[in-house]
């Protein structure tokens, strides 16, 4: 798992912070000689958090790749695979990226026999870390033992099928033996928690911060080897006995057998966005944690992932559902 940013912002900075999630930042950009544009592919609707993530890293991109226009363009379908399927169809001269999700997209490419698509893919590098946390509703679950005090018949909501959080709530069975349910989307799982209808739920840490500043709802355990800087009162699951260390990353993936000559300045664009200070506070305010896993990290890892995966699926599929 990363370590802990550098960045460490107190309570007092962390609320001026959380006006920074509202929107993409205004940023400052050198004069342009001449204009060579990319545009960024986002597998998900305009609204979605995928899209609201892609938007706000794209003036950083901008920033970082010279005399580069970004234009972000939705691609909506099949949980990410619509996207990929039309990175992975275009040439391999850098123009076109695909924003990724992981471990998403491998489990949606597992689940639809799509795993050839992904060998027609280079993952550039991943540059964030989205921390899993489990949340009860505020002042009525603000521990794991009342949750264990509930029995078999209590309710834990997870965004859908295939998310990093789902995966992992199927590892909390012996732990935290609870009623297991996948929601539509994060924020209807958050929902259900905020409405009295599931006990709690596992989300990514950027679906839950702002309910967890403002004391809506309560952290109960980050899947993390340590304590996060940004709910440092929050324990780890493995401070309360229970092994469970996962999270989300997003990225971007290019045509496989994009050169060399296309290739570095896009990662060195990357690897600068990921220390950029605006950057990190754009994602600590939003709750995520910047983290650059390079080409030479991040395929063998999501080559591990997905093997992991596809044992699973043979072994005990995560859903029924292939729609």
């Amino acid at each position: 798992m990363a370590s802990e940013p550098a960045f460490r912002p107190g309570r007092r900075r962390l609320g001026a912070l959380a006006g920074l999630a509202l929107a993409a930042p205004a940023l400052s950009r050198p004069a342009r000689a001449a204009s060579a544009p990319v545009t960024l592919l986002v597998g998900a609707a305009p609204g979605s958090t995928a899209d609201a993530w892609a938007r706000g890293f794209a003036p950083f991109l901008e920033r970082h790749l010279p005399r580069t226009a970004i234009a972000v363009l939705n691609r909506p379908g099949e949980r990410g695979l619509a996207a990929a399927r039309a990175v992975a169809g275009a040439p391999p001269d850098g123009r076109l990226l695909a924003a990724v999700a992981v471990p998403q997209l491998l489990a949606r490419s597992i689940e639809l026999r799509a795993e050839p698509l992904l060998t027609r893919l280079d993952f550039m590098a991943a540059v964030t870390e989205e921390p899993l946390v489990l949340v009860g509703l505020a002042g009525t679950t603000d521990d794991l033992d009342a949750l264990r005090g509930l029995g078999p018949q209590a309710v834990l909501g997870t965004p859908p099928h295939g998310s990093a959080a789902q995966l992992a709530a199927v590892a909390l069975g012996q732990g935290l033996p609870l009623d297991l349910l996948a929601f539509a989307s994060a924020p209807a799982a958050r929902q259900a928690v905020l409405a009295g209808n599931a006990a709690c739920a596992l989300l990514p840490l950027p679906e839950a911060i702002a309910a967890l500043r403002d004391g809506r709802l309560s952290g109960l355990a980050l899947a993390r080897t340590r304590r996060s800087d940004l709910l440092p009162e929050v324990p780890t699951f493995a401070e309360q006995g229970i092994p469970l260390q996962s999270a989300a990353y997003r990225g971007f993936a290019v045509p496989a057998g994009t050169g060399q000559a296309a290739l570095a300045p896009l990662l060195a664009a990357l690897e600068a966005v990921v220390v950029d200070p605006e950057f990190v506070d754009q994602s600590q305010a939003r709750g995520s944690v910047p983290r650059f896993i390079g080409q030479r990290a991040w395929e063998p890892m999501l080559r591990r992932t997905l093997a992991e995966l596809g044992e699973r699926w043979v072994r005990d599929p995560w859903t029924s559902r292939h729609d």
